[in-house]
């Protein structure tokens, strides 16, 4: 299986050719530091063995925030804490996503079109845990996240959201 890195090698060029205007300068920023992730490009550390004295190049790493070659253990931190959070019981993944017809203006205004659809999707799940249909409650706990791309390496918005079996209600207290 291919590495974010490598696939940004073999492809990452072509796709800026193809989406470049259309593209955040951040991502491109983020394409360049996860292909020069773990080359000579940000140094190389010099470690020696105290036992046999054998010397170990080690290049050093890009530290994106996006490249999870960098970030795996701050990955792992962040799901712990987040499997802490959970309340007991069963829960459920709820996916809230777009027609493709709108993808290409969401991909040239993120910022405001990834808070639009964060917002929709979390009033949508607060009416459906308040209509006594689903859950009948007032206080639905929810955890989202949102993806960019979908499983074939396409861009894909759409927000995944974690929800219990249960909402808290004022009115009984329960």
């Amino acid at each position: 299986m291919e590495t974010i890195n490598e696939i940004f090698r073999t492809y990452g060029p072509e796709y800026i050719e193809l989406y470049g205007n259309d593209m955040p300068g951040d991502h491109r920023k983020v394409i360049d530091a996860i292909i020069k992730c773990k080359t000579e490009s940000y140094g190389t550390i010099i470690l020696q063995c105290k036992y046999c004295g054998q010397l170990h190049f080690v290049p050093l790493s890009c530290g994106n925030r996006h490249c999870p070659g960098c970030q795996y253990h701050k990955t792992r931190q962040w799901l712990g804490k987040q499997m802490k959070r959970q309340l007991p019981g069963h829960h459920f993944m709820v996916t809230f996503t777009v027609p493709e017809q709108i993808r290409p203006f969401i991909r040239s205004n993120q910022r405001i079109t990834y808070s639009a659809m964060f917002t929709a999707s979390s009033e949508a799940m607060k009416k459906l845990a308040a209509d006594p249909k689903y859950m009948g409650g007032d206080l639905p706990g929810f955890s989202g996240v949102l993806h960019t791309w979908g499983r074939q390496i396409q861009y894909h918005p759409h927000t995944h959201y974690i929800v219990p079996g249960g909402a808290f209600c004022k009115k009984d207290g329960k």
